[in-house]
């Protein structure tokens, strides 16, 4: 039986996101082990998050002139060469920083590298459906990767990050060639594009900026809670260990995933905006309650149902700004929000640091309620004016 290569590409998404959310859980414990503050343990995360900024930036113009398969191929063999050359220079604070920035800039070109096959293959009326598979693949391996982090913790200590960032990327590199990556030629976009034209006409529309923020939001918050303000609540003022801590963020990674599922088929029900907003809202409550929660339980509802939150502000910014970008800025406007994604990758992990550092756990947690409700109000703000073929696009 033959397997579509989309769902070869979905596999392989697996694999590589569970190794590099698995070893990025374990970076912060790695820096605390070496005598950093919890603030500096988050730098690792904050210069992957912005080797993913850069790198999104640029994809969205190399996917202008190169197959996404080309650039697929290209971010996984790299990555697997960055990780076994980290692991040989383990001890060297500046080696481990610089393998956690170029590691993000391969990151970010696989996501979005497979997100544009994905709108390329499917048809009008599908398009937050394609999406919202793509999104729940990255999604397991985000939810997979905490689990086995934690473990690998546990029984080899953090120093195994790499080891456990390079071997799923194998699994992966065989996956997508098996999917026939390196042999498309496809180009979705004339090499005359004026580029750096439609980058500031999108950059000018109030809808997409709102678009960008809300996703900017979902990651700052989802990356700062589950990777830094979660964990060492869990294990500094809960007394959790490793093992626990890992299950009970990648059982929020789960309802991540779920959130990203079901808001892609939401996007094409009632509209990515309201999808948009619903994400955001939903998760303003959950940060009132988390930090006093005591238990298992306790502590892992409020932290699911914000996270699936997150998972339909995901799918929903990204079908949103697809569909509403010209044809011959589709590419761009992918690599833009991407981008807003991947600066909140980075800074997550900071903020949520900084937050905790000076406010402690219940201060630090309101002040990301109060946030996140600042975004809610800007982000309906600038939807309202979104591009007129916008909503009946989506709804098709």
């Amino acid at each position: 039986m033959k397997i579509a290569p989309l769902t070869l590409y979905s596999l392989a998404a697996v694999f590589e996101i569970a190794g590099s959310s698995g070893a990025a859980m374990l970076a912060p414990f790695f820096m605390k082990a070496h005598g950093y503050s919890i603030t500096l343990a988050s730098v690792p995360l904050f210069v992957n998050g912005i080797g993913r900024v850069c790198s999104d930036l640029t994809s969205g113009v190399l996917a202008s002139y190169f197959s996404s398969g080309v650039l697929i191929v290209a971010a996984t063999v790299t990555a697997i060469l960055v990780s076994a050359v980290a692991i040989l220079f383990l001890d060297s604070t500046t080696v481990f920083l610089a393998a956690f920035a170029i590691l993000g800039v391969t990151e970010a070109m696989f996501a979005l590298s497979i997100r544009k096959i994905a709108f390329e293959q499917s048809e009008p009326g599908q398009q937050g459906r394609a999406q919202g598979q793509v999104a729940a693949a990255l999604g397991i391996g985000f939810s997979l990767g905490p689990l086995i982090g934690g473990f690998v913790g546990r029984a080899f200590g953090p120093e195994a990050l790499f080891a456990l960032y390079a071997l799923p990327q194998i699994a992966g590199l065989i996956l997508i060639l098996l999917g026939g990556a390196h042999r498309s030629r496809t180009l979705t976009q004339e090499n005359s594009v004026e580029l750096w034209r439609e980058g500031k006409k999108l950059l000018g529309q109030s809808w997409f900026l709102a678009s960008a923020l809300a996703i900017f939001q979902s990651f700052v918050m989802l990356v700062g809670v589950t990777r830094i303000a979660f964990p060492f609540l869990a294990v500094h003022r809960r007394g959790f260990e490793l093992d626990w801590v890992g299950t009970m963020v990648a059982i929020s990674r789960v309802t991540d995933t779920l959130g990203r599922y079901t808001g892609g088929r939401l996007c094409d029900r009632i509209t990515p905006p309201r999808v948009i907003l619903l994400g955001v809202g939903i998760g303003i409550p959950m940060f009132l309650v988390l930090p006093y929660g005591v238990g298992a339980v306790t502590l892992v509802i409020p932290l699911t149902i914000m996270t699936m939150g997150f998972g339909y502000t995901n799918v929903g910014a990204t079908t949103f700004a697809l569909q509403s970008a010209g044809s011959n800025a589709k590419a761009l406007a992918l690599g833009l929000t991407r981008a807003a994604t991947s600066l909140g990758n980075g800074l997550g992990p900071l903020f949520a640091g900084v937050l905790v550092q000076v406010f402690g756990y219940e201060t630090g947690f309101h002040a990301m309620a109060a946030f996140s409700a600042v975004v809610f109000l800007l982000t309906w703000w600038g939807l309202k004016r979104q591009p007129a073929g916008a909503a009946s696009d989506s709804g098709r």
